[in-house]
């Protein structure tokens, strides 16, 4: 932080300008360097940002170069904080909470988080910019803004980014942007991973934030589609389910997620539509398949079905003659089989059920 050490301004006086806001025998803010500090959250998560702001620019005078405010490069002051409980914060060895909240000479206050990323050395700007685009998507609709997203490394190792968002700060707190932070940073990391596992749709339908979508491309387990199934549309979504349900692994149609540019669009109210289509084009009915409303997206859930009851059938003619094709999931595509392929599974599933003849 840049002091006028002629005038007394220290490190100290900012954290006692803090520490006013302590109750009772809340532990003290710890400095860690001259410009940051660091606290219990339970100490000082109902301080108020006006508050904290206040308290920092209290204990701090500019250099003589800065003649304005704005002109100031860094933050002057940050303050981090820890999830331990007041009684057993220690400012050596609790762990700091990836959020960073920064108050600037202007007054602005903007949050910094640090989450798990690709290697810096092996991507590039393609990777960057979805970067960029899911936490911007996230940003507007959380009332944030994203300033930047970077990878320090003078202080960073190759797959630790950051982000900076700009945040309101009117009536909020620090656990207010502690908590703002925290969801900025389980979507960064969440849209980073792609889509492997079971445990990516449990995790998006816990945080709510569904933003985190934006980031993973179509895969052999997950299709995106930026609005419900209308007239012939309507077949090639049940197509998905089916080859879904006949694969090993399973899968996930998310509805809401348009590609280029990459953004959400809104579906609301519509699990009954999906069901319907299921129910009529797809045989059997997959087992303890879900329709879950998150956030602003609807999420159809395939889980991995019992190998006798494959294959599913997908239904393509309806009337006095039905029509059904197997359906499987190639990469990012959808495919019938073959006709030959089909005769094939048929002969050798009929020759098995016929009694032996070899004696």
């Amino acid at each position: 932080m840049m002091t006028d050490r002629s005038s007394g301004t220290t490190a100290g006086a900012i954290k006692a300008g803090i520490e006013r806001f302590r109750l009772a025998d809340r532990p003290d803010v710890a400095v860690l360097y001259p410009d940051v500090c660091f606290a219990s959250i339970e100490a000082v998560g109902e301080v108020t940002i006006s508050l904290l702001v206040d308290s920092v620019l209290t204990g701090w005078r500019p250099e003589a170069q800065l003649t304005t405010p704005g002109s100031a490069p860094f933050p002057i002051a940050s303050l981090v904080v820890s999830r331990d409980s007041a009684a057993r914060f220690h400012p050596e060895l609790s762990n700091r909470d990836p959020v960073e909240i920064q108050v600037w000479a202007d007054g602005r206050v903007t949050v910094e988080v640090e989450f798990q990323g690709s290697d810096v050395t092996m991507v590039g700007e393609q990777w960057r910019s979805t970067a960029r685009d899911v936490l911007a998507e996230w940003a507007r609709e959380s009332g944030a803004e994203l300033l930047s997203v970077f990878n320090d490394r003078s202080r960073s190792l190759p797959d630790v980014w950051n982000a900076t968002f700009a945040v309101p700060t009117a009536d909020r707190t620090v656990r207010d942007l502690v908590e703002l932070g925290t969801r900025a940073l389980r979507t960064a990391e969440l849209s980073m991973t792609g889509w492997g596992a079971e445990q990516d749709i449990r995790r998006l339908l816990a945080d709510g934030d569904a933003h985190a979508v934006l980031g993973w491309p179509p895969s052999a387990v997950l299709e995106l589609r930026a609005a419900l199934p209308k007239g012939s549309g309507e077949l090639d979504f049940a197509a998905d389910v089916c080859a879904f349900a006949n694969g090993v692994r399973g899968g996930t149609i998310i509805v809401g997620v348009a590609r280029e540019p990459a953004r959400l669009t809104p579906v609301h109210g519509d699990e009954g539509l999906v069901r319907r289509i299921i129910e009529e084009r797809v045989f059997p009915v997959p087992e303890r398949l879900s329709v879950h409303q998150v956030a602003n997206i609807l999420v159809v859930r395939v889980p991995p079905q019992d190998r006798l009851i494959r294959p599913f059938l997908l239904r393509v003619a309806s009337g006095g003659l039905e029509a059904f094709a197997v359906v499987e999931r190639y990469g990012v595509e959808t495919r019938a089989r073959s006709a030959a392929a089909m005769h094939t599974a048929l002969a050798v599933g009929a020759a098995a059920l016929l009694p032996r003849t070899d004696g």
